[in-house]
């Protein structure tokens, strides 16, 4: 039986090392500051990327370079939606599965703090 090579993997919250625990802390605490529950937390966290997160930015998904253009809400259900061009059409994808490629844009840490929380 042939031995498996060892290979890194690489997981999209990799880019998050990047901006470091502290940042990505005061970020969701800025965001969270008058919540009173979960759902109010959630609000502030979604209203804090889609008004501080800058668009267009780079990232990759499944080894495709792609742009992220917008942030949206699922019509259903709690999450985050990413909407990435790529050869000319729009795609929504999960915030948790878009790797961003440095160099990051700024808000980055507001999303960082919903892929480490949610």
């Amino acid at each position: 039986m042939a031995k498996k090579r060892s290979r890194k993997k690489s997981f999209p919250t990799d880019w998050v090392r990047l901006l470091g625990a502290d940042a990505i802390e005061a970020a969701w605490d800025d965001a969270v500051a008058d919540a009173y529950d979960d759902d109010e937390q959630w609000s502030g966290i979604m209203d804090a990327i889609v008004n501080e997160l800058q668009f267009p930015f780079s990232a990759r998904v499944m080894g495709l370079d792609l742009s992220v253009v917008d942030a949206e809400q699922p019509k259903v259900g709690r999450g985050l939606d990413l909407i990435v061009e790529l050869n000319g059409q729009q795609h929504r994808i999960e915030a948790r599965s878009v790797e961003l490629v440095p160099p990051l844009p700024a808000g980055a840490e507001y999303l960082a703090a919903y892929v480490t929380r949610s």
